[in-house]
């Protein structure tokens, strides 16, 4: 056997192993029972929104709601507003509470949570943040590790709207049929955080800087996560789901949204770059490894593996099984995700929320003028 030919099986096999082994970790993860406590103290829930579509669920827990908006002028108002009067119509204690603009903060989102968390001073001792899409009705799994001293608790996302575009789909297959499937990267890497639905004492939030010390970067729970972990924080994921109920989005849009994904990847922990092509989208580099070696066994090796990989996170996501389906995921996970590699290398620029942004090298998120090279 060639070198060459050697080295595509290698290749081929590599992240074989590694979807192996994060299955096996994310089952028994999934199997864990879940934990039994009482609140942790007063819990607020944050839902900070922007844009026409930014609150797509009707489904909320009883506990303390503040929906952050803008203005009311931001197109989220209307539905921000409707949801609220629901939860008082059913008892529940909600406000829409007006963040005014970003204070100069880039991140528009970690912006309105540190209004929040200023504007809420003593009264809370958990703050619970739920991007406006996800579905969210029992906090208790979120937020039974906080009783026994995790600082922070995250749910795997998942989206479960209706694939009602080519976007949709193709993003679905991201989320549901790669190894970036986060039921999948939970078993593998409990201690990060994921910030579709986190929960975080406010005690220790506060000693890191609150949320406003967030701000300037693109990846706030990235960034949180790191911070709580260097101050000797534990950070716990739990089996629980978060429903993202979002759908009818362009391939642009979703485009964009794993471009600002791998620009956090780059800015923020530029260590994990070399996995996306060896492992999260490896078929490229499989195929063009077997075509150079002349190796039509390290092909199928390669794709039989991330098929497998494919039926795997479909089934921790709570899709059905479809082999062929999940051969379509595989493809389309790939070529989105290596797209987004590509394009995030190329350039630390973006457009976020109808601004032009640019990402320093320490990973700060900066208001861009003028176009500069990496």
């Amino acid at each position: 056997m060639s070198f060459g030919v050697a080295a595509a099986l290698l290749l081929a096999l590599v992240p074989v192993v590694v979807g192996a082994v994060a299955w096996v970790r994310a089952a028994a993860f999934w199997r864990r029972p879940q934990r039994q406590a009482g609140p942790p103290g007063h819990v607020l829930v944050v839902r900070p929104l922007a844009g026409a579509d930014a609150l797509l669920s009707p489904a909320h827990p009883r506990a303390t709601c503040w929906f952050a908006v803008a203005d009311r002028d931001d197109a989220a108002f209307p539905a921000a507003e409707a949801a609220c009067a629901a939860l008082r119509a059913a008892g529940s204690d909600a406000e829409v509470v007006l963040t005014g603009g970003d204070r100069g903060l880039p991140n528009h989102k970690a912006a309105q949570l540190a209004f929040c968390l200023e504007r809420a001073g003593d009264s809370f001792d958990v703050l619970v943040c739920a991007d406006g899409d996800v579905e969210l009705e029992a906090l208790e799994p979120l937020l039974a590790p906080l009783r026994w001293g995790a600082a922070a608790t995250w749910a795997p996302p998942v989206e479960t709207g209706a694939a009602a575009s080519f976007g949709d789909r193709a993003s679905h297959a991201l989320l549901g049929g790669s190894l970036h499937a986060f039921p999948l990267l939970a078993g593998i890497d409990p201690r990060g955080l994921v910030g579709k639905l986190f929960a975080v004492r406010v005690e220790p939030l506060r000693r890191i800087g609150g949320f406003e010390a967030l701000a300037r970067y693109l990846g706030e729970d990235m960034e949180l996560a790191r911070r709580l972990l260097a101050a000797g924080e534990r950070i716990e994921a739990v089996p629980l789901r978060a429903r993202s109920l979002v759908a009818g989005r362009s391939l642009a849009t979703v485009a964009d949204r794993y471009h600002r994904w791998m620009l956090v990847i780059r800015a923020q922990r530029p260590h994990l770059l070399a996995s996306y092509p060896l492992l999260f989208a490896p078929l490229p580099g499989i195929v063009l490894a077997g075509l150079v070696a002349g190796s039509a066994e390290a092909i199928l090796l390669g794709v039989c593996g991330r098929w497998l990989t494919a039926l795997a996170a479909r089934h921790v996501a709570h899709r059905r099984f479809a082999p062929f389906d999940a051969a379509v995921d595989a493809l389309l996970a790939d070529a989105l995700l290596f797209a987004a590699l590509v394009r995030a290398l190329a350039s630390r620029q973006l457009a976020w929320r109808g601004r032009r942004l640019s990402l320093a090298r320490d990973g700060t998120l900066q208001v861009s003028r003028e176009p500069r090279p990496w």
